[in-house]
């Protein structure tokens, strides 16, 4: 009697302290899990099945650092959110070995709104013609990115002129799904005075890089000269006759933008700016600008994904 009644009370303290936290994760077939390790389910045959592993990308870091690498290899000068970074995000190969249930969160605003401010957009000099459609009343779409939203794989995040609306959307989905962020944003304002979501981000946030198997002389030997690259509002189909211009008129068709604070002329262009001289005059030093914002040079952001063969490798492995 006395040893069925210590067993008993060692029976009942083992299961308090794992009542309290003290005792380790079990899955439903009895066997322990470490901390932190996905839950497993089980199927209708009695096979035990592992929660996919949630991954959550930063569809506007990666959508301009995709740009900004395009710049560094080649010299694009066009400074835009550029839908090919996310789309080749999406596509990794690692995702799919692993059963990766993938999202990239996108300002809404880059799917549709203004063409300055929406993917592939900026304006009717530069845009892609091939991925965004002219919805009428200034209002523009891109097709590629509009795509990924049916399909389920981007969701868009309403800014509503709070431009950290979907930083703070990701970290919200990450930490309810114990998701890796990938973004090469460190979110260093989200984390002042949080240690919590200081430890998590440690843990969780993972940085990427595009890698090109290519280079920007074999790029322009297979494209031939920037005529014969399909960039600007000329060859886009005409415009609705009833907006009042037969031709694509800038303040008609994309007046506005979704990005009023980046709607300078060196907000739209990568590298140096031209060189200013100063002349005095009256006492006063005047500035003049002698490069034009539209010299751009060679439109690779415009070349068809064929010709620039890309690899996305964030640096989280499986």
């Amino acid at each position: 009697m006395a040893a069925r009644a210590a067993d008993a009370r060692a029976a009942g303290e083992r299961a308090a302290r794992g009542a309290a936290g003290g005792g380790r994760a079990r899955d439903r077939d009895g066997r322990r899990r470490r901390r932190g390790a996905p839950s497993r389910a089980t199927r209708g045959d009695g096979a035990v099945r592992r929660a996919r592993p949630a991954i959550a990308l930063d569809g506007a870091n990666i959508a301009w650092c995709y740009s900004a690498a395009l710049h560094a290899a080649f010299g694009s000068r066009n400074k835009q959110p550029l839908s090919r970074g996310v789309v080749a995000a999406l596509e990794h190969e690692a995702w799919a070995r692993i059963d990766a249930d993938v999202v990239a969160f996108v300002p809404s605003t880059y799917v549709e709104g203004p063409l300055h401010g929406l993917a592939d957009g900026g304006s009717l000099g530069v845009v892609v013609p091939r991925h965004v459609r002219y919805l009428g009343r200034g209002t523009w779409r891109n097709e590629r990115l509009f795509a990924e939203v049916r399909r389920g794989r981007v969701r868009l995040v309403e800014r509503a002129g709070e431009r950290s609306a979907d930083d703070l959307t990701i970290i919200d989905y990450g930490r309810a799904r114990e998701a890796r962020i990938v973004s090469n944003d460190r979110y260093g304002d989200h984390k002042m005075g949080h240690g919590e979501l200081k430890k998590y981000l440690k843990n969780h946030l993972f940085d990427y890089e595009f890698v090109f198997g290519t280079d920007a002389k074999r790029i322009r030997e297979e494209v031939g000269d920037v005529a014969s690259v399909e960039v600007g509002s000329a060859f886009l189909p005409p415009p609705p006759v009833d907006e009042g211009s037969e031709t694509w008129d800038q303040s008609v068709h994309a007046e506005g933008s979704s990005r009023p604070w980046a709607r300078y002329a060196k907000d739209a262009l990568w590298g140096k700016q031209a060189r200013v001289k100063k002349r005095r005059s009256m006492g006063k030093v005047v500035r003049v600008q002698h490069a034009s914002s539209d010299d751009l040079g060679f439109p690779f952001w415009a070349v068809d994904d064929a010709h620039i063969p890309v690899e996305f490798n964030p640096s989280c492995k499986f």
